[in-house]
């Protein structure tokens, strides 16, 4: 956990939910929300989006092919198209995969 400063001075907790490049899953304490940053990408979403961007990520994976170089992701907020590397889609998917096994809040 790190310390980070708001506006205000008071101080919040951060808590580094995975952090592996390029990927890092992170929520500050009373925040509610969970950030994710991956490839140019941050993202501030909801447990309950968070878990439904895990269903999305577990749907793509299963389009995945031997022959398959990168993968779309259509990101919801201004129908946003962005293509990863195959390599950086199966971290991400590690990530948000791992960051819910972990959480039992985020399982049911």
């Amino acid at each position: 956990m790190t310390n980070s400063k708001t506006k205000k001075g008071d101080h919040k907790m951060m808590l580094n939910l995975y952090k592996r490049k390029p990927v890092s899953i992170y929520m500050h304490e009373g925040c509610g929300r969970i950030n994710i940053k991956f490839c140019n990408v941050q993202m501030k979403l909801k447990m309950c989006q968070f878990k439904l961007f895990n269903n999305y990520l577990i749907n793509k994976s299963r389009q995945i092919t031997p022959k398959t170089p990168q993968v779309e992701l259509l990101l919801v907020q201004n129908n946003l198209t962005v293509t990863v590397s195959l390599k950086n889609f199966l971290q991400l998917m590690h990530g948000v995969n791992s960051v819910i096994n972990k959480n039992h809040n985020l399982k049911n």
